[in-house]
């Protein structure tokens, strides 16, 4: 009997409590007061990274526009994964918000699976930046543009090499992509994060190109290390006007990367508005302007309904190559 007791009280407990629950699930997200404290942004980079300089460099504009602090959280790890699914699965009250970049597209084409789902998984808000890849030889090299590569690549098949920072990285599928338009054989030589992304070796002469975002490779260019032979966005790279773009060369060969904000699914469309508003706000500014320029990264916003086709333009792009490519999909 008494058994029977416990046992109705610890049903009647646990009813309460998903009651409870369930009735807290169901409360709209008060929009009218929103933000009424501090609002915790992840970047799925480590410290000093790119990536972290930039995210860290638009929240604190951000934050002014919309009037209430920024916690930038570095959640590194498993190429953004991590704070891909931190995101995915926290509160859609607008206090948790993530810095995320195209990586996340290429991630999506290549991996077997995510504990999230790579386009519905996130309320996408805004793009914040985009910029283009460098090719880049070293200095000492006899590559003197795209031409030269292309050239060298047909008489040396498998013998030419390009480094990325990893297997099924964006960098990785640019070069699978210049491989696949050019129709030559290239030798992939990746370098983690954390790997220093061969610079010692392309320096050296031991791998002969490598593809990387201006912030990386033009302070090598300026000291006279690096040669850049080309940019990949439509149109020349103001900081190295005299730098062809892929396409003078590759006609359609064209990619642009991006670094964007969103938020967990079921983000209220109000909250979502003042944060899209709050970003074009700031990329106004023009300090952060140069900031950014300064980092490689052209400062740009979007719509939300421009930023989910971006995102799922770049996943099937990329998803494309990595299968005519037949480049092996990690676990």
């Amino acid at each position: 009997m008494l058994i029977e007791k416990l046992s109705l009280a610890l049903l009647v407990l646990t009813l309460s409590a998903w009651t409870a629950l369930k009735a807290q699930a169901q409360t709209p997200v008060s929009t009218s007061s929103w933000p009424n404290k501090p609002i915790k942004l992840l970047v799925g980079s480590p410290a000093g990274s790119g990536t972290d300089a930039v995210s860290r460099m638009v929240a604190a504009k951000v934050s002014e526009a919309l009037g209430q602090v920024f916690v930038v959280e570095n959640k590194a790890g498993a190429g953004g994964q991590i704070a891909a699914e931190l995101t995915s699965k926290a509160p859609p009250d607008g206090y948790t918000l993530i810095s995320i970049s195209s990586a996340h597209a290429s991630q999506a084409a290549t991996l077997k699976s995510l504990p999230y789902d790579p386009v519905e998984g996130l309320t996408w808000i805004s793009t914040v930046g985009v910029y283009p890849f460098l090719l880049a030889v070293s200095q000492e090299s006899n590559i003197q543009s795209v031409a030269d590569l292309i050239k060298k690549a047909k008489a040396n098949p498998g013998n030419v090499s390009y480094t990325s920072s990893g297997v099924g990285s964006a960098l990785h599928l640019m070069g699978e992509l210049l491989a696949a338009q050019t129709d030559t054989q290239m030798t992939h030589i990746p370098f983690p994060a954390g790997g220093g992304f061969g610079y010692t070796d392309i320096l050296a002469g031991r791998i002969d190109m490598m593809i990387n975002i201006p912030g990386l490779i033009v302070p090598y260019v300026r000291a006279n290390k690096l040669r850049a032979i080309a940019v990949t966005s439509p149109d020349r790279y103001e900081t190295l006007p005299n730098v062809p773009t892929l396409s003078e060369t590759i006609p359609g060969l064209e990619v642009i990367s991006w670094l964007g904000y969103a938020s967990p699914p079921g983000t209220p469309v109000e909250i979502v508005k003042k944060i899209n508003a709050s970003i074009r706000t700031a990329l106004t500014n023009k300090d952060l302007q140069a900031q950014m320029q300064k980092a490689g990264v052209r400062p740009q916003a979007n719509s939300p309904e421009e930023f989910h086709a971006l995102v799922e333009k770049g996943i099937a792009k990329y998803k494309a190559i990595a299968q005519s490519r037949k480049i092996e999909i990690q676990p």
